[in-house]
């Protein structure tokens, strides 16, 4: 795959907005460092990455609960993008987000404080402060692969 090809791809940079609705929550959690946000592959095999080092993060409600909207807001990123774009929304990246999100509300009982549609709330509006950001950075990322 050629250099064009990567930039043209719309499904690198649809994975590219997705990771980048991650990386602008979770950037702002104090202590937390975001290591990597990492596009690989092409077409259909796109796949996306960010990994954020945790050990020095806070651990107050508040930091767990921008932890929880961190992982929905790669699937409000996707929809934001569907709606400005009038693609159609691909929710396939989403499924290891939602797994992650659903067990730690299962397995962490503070996170029960908070309502799904608050959480959910949070991560659209934290993705829609970020908006002109995230377009931005996204032909970056689905070209380079990496930020």
């Amino acid at each position: 795959m050629t250099e064009q090809d990567h930039q043209s791809d719309p499904h690198r940079l649809q994975v590219a907005v997705h990771e980048l609705g991650h990386f602008v929550v979770w950037r702002a959690i104090p202590g937390a460092r975001v290591v990597t946000v990492q596009v690989t592959g092409h077409g259909r095999n796109t796949e996306g990455t960010v990994e954020v080092d945790w050990s020095t993060s806070e651990q107050s409600p508040v930091a767990n609960r921008a932890y929880l909207a961190g992982l929905l807001a790669g699937r409000e990123a996707d929809a934001m993008w569907a709606e400005q774009t009038g693609t159609r929304q691909d929710t396939s990246g989403c499924g290891h987000d939602l797994a992650v999100y659903h067990r730690v509300r299962r397995t962490h009982p503070p996170s029960g404080e908070w309502s799904s549609t608050e959480i959910r709330g949070d991560a659209r509006r934290l993705v829609r402060a970020s908006w002109a950001e995230i377009t931005r950075l996204a032909p970056r990322l689905a070209h380079r692969g990496q930020l």
